[in-house]
């Protein structure tokens, strides 16, 4: 939202007042109300430094004015200079000792500096002083919530509807601590008890159909937002995680049908399409959903999502120099994304492309030098490309960088064994076999003819035994 959402017709008219005294070197009267509100227009439009510009000009015509010395403290907060907003604090205490809402920054600035019993502190004395008791313990609360202190804001949340249970907000701030926490049970719990107060709540569906989801209850989490939207069919966003869960349980025509109301309602919309497009790709229709990723493209061409999935329906198809320009305009807008640089290594070395495919693998390295499959598909290409030794000191270097990653002991044994060096073979067998016994079949799918050779099937007998 623009600050202007949340001000009235008359604060952006003293704005424009202020902005033009400035340009104009002028000498206009503002009282300072009127002030105080032109410097929380710039705090909500995150303008801290015009912000502190206004403080400036009315400190000098209020000097001792207390609001203006709270919003200089929270500028120089929202800064993380919290020495000095600290010691603006204690000067306007100096004036007003009881303000509750200079003891609610302090504590908040006492908090960012990691002084915690000080800080509480602080909001003991703000409860004492407020008129409002209720709504500033949820200041109190949304300050612990920004600090990503989620279980002080819980606890203060559970005491809000201790004194007031009426305070329905509490409920939902103190659910979303919990799923914050990762406590997803315990939010869902919240919520059911908020539909059991009130059945007809559709917010309390919707946010029950979120807690199930995250639990990994497709079906309830279905049920839930369904419940919503009998209630409210125009919950769109219920409408449209209905259809991710449908996704997630394979439903695709049904999640299709939900996506399609979704785009009826609100109209064009690029992750909509893009998920139609997936769910398509997933039914083996690569023309719709080619189709579905190029509407993506004409409404947000910097999408790297949609041209990286036209590219894969080409790719399923063999059409390898479309795939490939597609892959490499999604590269192009994301150029960290380790999927897709994947895709376009694997797609560059079936094209023949052998130079260019092993740079993307070195700078998948680079990017993330713990990326299993870039280790291992480089060595691949190196062995099958008659650089044997290099793929064995490759992945030398892989096992440096994880000696504990047993599929790198698997692959150097089919390697080592194949260059002869069946010693070194053997050890990394017994490494891998202590690591992950399970996984002994991912030699045989790299070197089958390992199967018939009384060694190593020797040794895994051992090891199984052992199990």
């Amino acid at each position: 939202m623009d600050a202007d959402d949340f001000l009235d017709e008359e604060t952006t008219s003293n704005v424009q007042r202020y902005e033009k005294m400035i340009r104009n070197k002028g000498n206009d009267y503002f009282d300072p109300e009127t002030l105080e509100a032109i410097i929380e227009f710039y705090l909500l439009k995150d303008k801290p430094k015009k912000a502190l510009e206004v403080i400036y000009y009315a400190e000098d015509l209020y000097p001792s004015y207390t609001s203006f010395m709270i919003q200089k403290a929270e500028v120089f907060g929202a800064l993380e200079k919290y020495d000095e907003a600290l010691e603006i604090v204690e000067k306007a205490e100096l004036y007003e000792p009881f303000n509750p809402d200079l003891m609610l920054i302090k504590g908040e600035l006492l908090l960012n500096t990691e002084s915690f019993e000080e800080a509480e502190e602080c909001f003991e004395r703000a409860l004492l002083n407020s008129d409002e008791r209720i709504n500033m313990l949820f200041e109190i609360a949304y300050v612990y919530q920004d600090c990503d202190l989620y279980s002080k804001a819980l606890e203060k949340f559970e005491q809000i509807i201790e004194e007031n249970p009426e305070a329905e907000q509490a409920y939902y701030e103190l659910a979303n601590c919990q799923d914050l926490l990762g406590r997803f049970e315990e939010s869902a719990a919240i919520y059911q008890k908020l539909i059991d107060a009130d059945p007809y709540s559709s917010n309390a569906w919707y946010n029950l159909g979120v807690a199930y989801s995250k639990m990994g209850l497709r079906k309830e989490a279905i049920d839930a937002f369904d419940y919503c939207l009998v209630i409210e069919d125009d919950y769109v966003v219920a409408r449209f995680n209905k259809a991710n869960e449908l996704v997630e349980l394979g439903e695709y025509e049904k999640a299709l049908t939900e996506y399609q109301i979704v785009l009826d309602k609100e109209g064009p919309d690029s992750i909509t399409y893009c998920n139609m497009a997936g769910c398509y790709e997933r039914m083996n229709n690569n023309n719709l959903s080619r189709d579905y990723y190029r509407k993506v493209t004409k409404l947000n061409p910097n999408i790297a999502e949609a041209w990286f999935g036209i590219g894969l329906t080409y790719d399923k198809e063999g059409h390898n120099k479309e795939a490939l320009n597609h892959y490499k305009r999604a590269v192009l807008l994301e150029p960290e994304n380790t999927e897709y640089l994947i895709a376009l290594a694997e797609l560059e070395y079936r094209m023949g492309n052998l130079e260019e495919a092993e740079e993307l693998y070195r700078k998948l390295i680079e990017l993330d030098p713990i990326d299993m499959e870039a280790w291992l598909d480089w060595s691949l290409i190196l062995f099958s490309e008659g650089q044997k030794e290099t793929a064995v000191e490759l992945l030398m270097e892989a096992v440096k960088v994880e000696p504990a990653c047993h599929q790198y002991h698997y692959r150097l044994v089919c390697y080592l064994y194949e260059l002869g060096l069946k010693a070194q073979a053997q050890q990394h067998l017994e490494a891998a076999l202590t690591l992950n016994f399970d996984d002994h079949f991912l030699m045989f799918e790299v070197t089958p003819l390992l199967k018939e050779q009384s060694e190593i099937v020797n040794l895994i007998e051992l090891y199984k035994n052992k199990e």
